[in-house]
């Protein structure tokens, strides 16, 4: 009886359940069909060509298509020569650039191999780097005989700092090479950003650090190198006796951008609102050992130090509040030094000193404003300045939309009083678009590199090269998708007249080639 009552209440909710039950339709029902179309990731022949080459690709089902295929090459559509059952053939357009290349029908896209677009830009097959830095390298010094030293945030270069780390400065050879002659030590505990030279030939480094080698927690994120890399030092009497110790005694209480030497001073820019000194001598309050008693100063940004450290303060100070005047309203990203050592800034800054200067202005050696400089200025921040010497020329990147009141998208061209040169009409950039930095090469190109996917209506990402006119320059197309940002740009020639360009800064590859922060480019 049990059994049955159990039998019966089983059916009764199975019954339920079946009332219950909803018979929903099938989601997928009228979708398309599958096309049976593929695309293969085969290397295509040839692998890599010139813009104009006639590309066979293999793959299938495209014949039953060929009146309704698109293809693209990294984003820029080809022109489809033939289309057959075992694939297809497809001329590469001269806005191509080195990427991956694509089959659409419809909305249906089916992704095929790599293909690297040859031009008139290449890695330098005479650069001897293969890995390059370990993190990003911020600035780069050229010695007479060729050979570098390049400084940022890195411990190792080309594998060599795996048993004892490069303490974010390294000697290379001008091709490359690690050079091993610096005595540099441990290096630097935090990165280096900046590099200059006095005129003793001894070299300035600055940063965001407080030790160099064995001089642990002696400096204020900027320092004076022997130009073999060792630190300078001096002996100074102490409370217990005597000790040895940087020379350069001063610094800030934050991060040293760039440095700049004139007239045997240094000029820094920044992130930092005070000056620092050590004073030594002092006991702490046992009389036991040295307290190592830090003054400090109020100077916001901007400061000039004497070749020993002291701070100068007839530049853009004010001795009866013992402080910096206000300087800019916001920061300094860039900075370039004319020959007479006027310093001009850019940043995201409206103001200096309380007087307008939209983003960018240019400083009298004394500090002060040179009112006029750039007309009107920028309508939102300028990320860099950079100025060559044969052409005369100031290339300014940023975010702005205007310049000086006319329509300049993100890039414009200054010539040496601050005026604008009209030559350079940069094409509209979208919204979310901004250039990091552009500068211009002796042969009047310009590279740009920035947060960008198109220049006009043609793909490019990252890294471009411009005519002086803002045009793209034909066929210097293989650089794919560049993610990075660049820090330097440093010009050379080598042997045959051609111009070879050292790119530093913070990326993994150029071209599709994995090398990190730094290489040497070759412009055909």
């Amino acid at each position: 009886m049990k059994i049955l009552a159990y039998i019966l209440t089983v059916s009764l909710a199975l019954s339920a359940c079946r009332k219950n039950d909803k018979v929903y339709p099938d989601p997928y029902a009228g979708g398309r069909e599958p096309l049976g179309v593929s695309l293969s990731t085969d290397a295509p022949v040839p692998s890599e060509a010139v813009t104009g080459t006639v590309i066979t690709f293999k793959g299938k089902g495209l014949l039953l298509h060929k009146d309704s295929i698109h293809f693209n090459f990294n984003g820029e559509a080809g022109e489809i020569v033939a289309v057959d059952s075992t694939g297809i053939q497809v001329k590469v357009p001269a806005t191509a650039s080195t990427g991956v290349t694509s089959v659409s029908i419809g909305d249906q896209v089916f992704i095929g191999p790599v293909f690297k677009v040859k031009g008139k830009l290449d890695i330098d097959n005479t650069w001897k780097g293969v890995v390059g830095a370990s993190s990003w390298v911020t600035d780069v010094y050229r010695f007479a005989d060729g050979r570098m030293l390049l400084i940022g945030n890195f411990l190792d270069y080309e594998h060599k700092g795996v048993v004892k780390p490069i303490g974010r400065i390294v000697m290379i050879s001008k091709d490359g090479e690690i050079d091993r002659s610096l005595q540099s030590g441990r290096g630097a505990d935090g990165s280096l950003s900046t590099i200059g030279t006095l005129p003793s030939g001894k070299l300035v480094v600055g940063g965001s650090f407080a030790s160099y080698d064995i001089h642990q927690a002696e400096m204020r994120n900027i320092t004076v190198l022997n130009a073999n890399g060792s630190i300078d030092s001096t002996v100074v009497n102490t409370f217990e006796g005597k000790d040895t110790v940087p020379a350069f005694n001063g610094g800030t209480d934050g991060n040293i951008a760039k440095v700049f030497v004139h007239d045997n001073k240094v000029t820094a820019i920044g992130s930092f609102s005070y000056y620092e000194q050590y004073v030594y001598g002092v006991s702490d309050y046992l009389h036991e050992r040295d307290s190592l008693v830090v003054d400090s100063v109020p100077v916001r940004n901007l400061i000039r130090f004497f070749p020993d450290g002291s701070l100068d303060s007839t530049f853009n100070y004010n001795t009866t509040l013992h402080r910096s005047n206000d300087g800019p309203n916001g920061p300094i990203s860039d900075a370039f030094m004319q020959d007479d050592g006027k310093l001009i800034i850019v940043g995201r800054f409206t103001r200096y000193n309380g007087l307008n200067a939209p983003f960018i202005a240019r400083i009298n050696t004394d500090g002060s404003l040179d009112q006029g400089f750039g007309g009107n200025g920028a309508d939102n921040v300028i990320a860099s300045i950079r100025y060559n010497a044969t052409t005369q020329r100031f290339i300014l990147a940023g975010g702005f939309r205007k310049f000086d009141g006319v329509d300049h998208q993100g890039l414009v061209m200054l010539k040496s009083d601050g005026t604008v040169d009209p030559q350079l009409a940069p094409l509209p950039m979208a919204a979310d678009m901004s250039y990091y930095h552009a500068q211009q090469l002796n042969n009047g190109l310009i590279i740009v590199n920035g947060y960008f996917n198109k220049y006009g209506k043609v793909h490019r990402s990252g890294f471009m090269v411009l005519n002086a006119d803002g045009s793209l320059a034909a066929d210097y197309n293989n650089t794919a998708d560049f993610g990075g940002i660049l820090s330097r740009v440093v010009e050379t020639t080598n042997s045959s007249g051609q111009t070879q360009v050292l790119i530093t800064g913070a990326f993994s590859s150029f071209n599709r080639v994995e090398i990190s922060n730094v290489v040497r480019l070759l412009f055909k």
